[in-house]
């Protein structure tokens, strides 16, 4: 029998039904096709008898059976592989083959004969080229590989979602190294950005280096559910960089905001540009991943002024995303609360969002005004519709046409508004749904104790206007109402001790004001109530006396 060439035979003669095992050896293989014949008898067949014939049965084993399992997620793939070795092997290796797009090895275990808890590959037994993964199985179950060892590895590695794009991982990182991966982006354009993955550095920001580029427009866009997109408006096909990460996770409150990196920036100099994105002036947090837990640690800006700061591990709170360069510091416990009250009602007043807000709420204010004076507000409208009508009349050919549909419909719309305005509940309902939509999008941010001065404030405002609305106003109900609501307020803000909570509070100062108006409330209604010539008939000259809705005499 002829195996690729290579020879082994049985000299003698077989009888009927006897049956012989020729062994030929493993290395005899190759990888494709085999070539096997087979020769029947010594050649001196002449046919003059039988034709000498023998049935064959031909069959080669794995040396080492093999399954593998493979899983390619959105941003993760992952590898079970399992290996069985029927003879011992020497300088046994396993290589995994991630895509071209796995960024870093987020987790790489191991097993023996399916027995016992997995445990992570030393780094000594994983060589990582690219994103081609070798496993040293000898270092692992011993050199050479006993007979029947069943050798487990399970991988994940994190991918980078290319988006209008396409890129290879140049040099990966394996696991339990900062990220450091190298990228060639093979096809890129000025829209192009790259998602990435649950790296084992997830959250933190990420940030290129060692660009083949000018790359001062490199950032990344953060979002309020924890993702992030790397954008490079200046690279393009064939640029190259390398991938890094902030010792910070930088979030937005709500929306999203930019970070770029500066050149300058290195293990002990963590800073970065914030600049917004969508909205300008939304809140954010920074946590800083490399100092000390129990230390203080502050983000300034680049005069040095403190924006926040926070104890290790607790994240930094900023109150808004225009400040330009900012860097994380240590920085001492601060002795009291700095913030006043107000104070992020009152911010927006310095960021983009103010023109928005005036609009918004100057609108609320005009139709309150208009309500007010209803005749008034009609005959400006009036006005303001046959001025906008006579100029539209002065377009050639369709202008007369449009004249009266424009002026008609202006005089409509305004009438409609001036009517809604009189109607004071709908148009309050109208202001508050205002403020809230416009702190849901973003435009302004208040704190917790500010909101509960607002909302105490509110209440206080509302009930007093609802409860002489209905004839139904007295100071004792007006204050069991004020009190209800501060005290829902105050628990609300409070953690711990109500009164101490409620007396550190900026709330504590609207409290007194409505408390004194309350005193003062009840000393003229007391006084009112019990004077002194309260039980003693009284004689009216010149006038009407009303007594019980009786009229008297003249």
């Amino acid at each position: 029998m002829d195996v690729n060439g290579n020879t082994v035979s049985h000299s003698g003669t077989l009888a009927d039904g006897e049956t012989v095992s020729l062994d030929a050896d493993p290395s005899w293989l190759r990888d494709g096709q085999n070539n096997v014949t087979v020769h029947v008898g010594d050649g001196s067949y002449s046919g003059d008898g039988p034709e000498p014939q023998v049935d064959v049965e031909y069959r080669h084993d794995l040396e080492s059976p093999r399954t593998v399992d493979y899983e390619s997620e959105a941003l993760s793939e992952r590898y079970n592989i399992s290996k069985t070795y029927t003879t011992p092997r020497a300088n046994a290796t396993l290589t995994v083959p991630h895509a071209r797009t796995v960024l870093s090895m987020r987790a790489l275990d191991y097993r023996l004969n399916e027995t016992g808890s997995w445990s992570s590959v030393p780094q000594s037994a994983a060589n990582l080229s690219g994103t081609t993964l070798d496993i040293d199985v000898s270092a692992l179950a011993g050199d050479p590989v006993p007979e029947g060892t069943t050798v487990e590895v399970r991988s994940t590695g994190s991918r980078v979602d290319a988006h209008d794009s396409e890129i290879s991982v140049v040099r990966a990182t394996p696991v339990g190294f900062d990220m450091d991966s190298r990228i060639r982006l093979d096809s890129w354009n000025s829209g192009s950005y790259l998602e990435v993955g649950e790296t084992p550095q997830s959250g933190l920001v990420y940030y290129g280096e060692n660009e083949s580029y000018s790359a001062e427009s490199d950032y990344v866009e953060l979002y309020s559910d924890g993702s992030q997109q790397f954008y490079a408006p200046n690279a393009s096909s064939g640029s190259r960089l390398t991938l890094n990460t902030l010792s910070a996770r930088v979030s937005p409150e709500r929306n999203s905001m930019r970070v770029r990196v500066p050149e300058s920036v290195n293990a002990t100099n963590t800073e970065f540009v914030v600049e917004p994105a969508s909205v300008v002036g939304d809140s954010w947090t920074a946590e800083y991943v490399a100092g000390t837990d129990g230390q203080w640690y502050a983000v300034v800006d680049g005069s040095g002024n403190e924006l926040g700061s926070a104890e290790k591990p607790d994240a930094i709170e900023v109150s808004r995303d225009d400040v330009g360069l900012v860097s994380i510091v240590p920085t001492e416990e601060p002795s009291q609360s700095t913030d006043g009250p107000g104070g992020g009602i009152f911010a927006a007043a310095t960021t983009g969002n103010l023109p928005s807000l005036i609009v918004l709420f100057g609108s609320v204010g005009m139709l309150f005004v208009a309500g007010t004076r209803p005749e008034s507000s009609r005959e400006a409208v009036e006005r303001f519709a046959g001025s906008v009508g006579g100029l539209v009349g002065r377009v050639p050919r369709i202008g007369g046409a449009l004249e009266s549909a424009v002026e008609g419909g202006l005089s409509s719309a305004g009438s409609g508004l001036v009517t809604v305005g009189e109607n004071r509940l709908l148009t309050g309902a109208i202001g508050v749904a205002v403020a809230v939509a416009a702190n849901e999008a973003g435009l302004y941010s208040i704190g917790p104790e500010t909101g509960a001065i607002l909302a105490v404030g509110g209440i206080a405002v509302g009930s007093l206007f609802l409860l002489r609305e209905a004839d139904e106003f007295t100071t004792a109900r007006w204050i069991a109402i004020v009190a209800v609501a501060g005290v829902v307020a105050l628990q609300g803000l409070g953690e711990g001790d109500l009164l101490a909570e409620f007396v550190n509070s900026d709330a504590f100062l609207i409290a007194i004001l409505i408390g004194g108006y309350a005193v003062i409330q009840l000393v003229r209604e007391y006084r009112a109530n019990n004077g002194p010539d309260d039980d003693r008939p009284q004689v009216i000259v010149g006038g009407r006396f009303r007594d019980s809705g009786d009229e008297g005499s003249d």
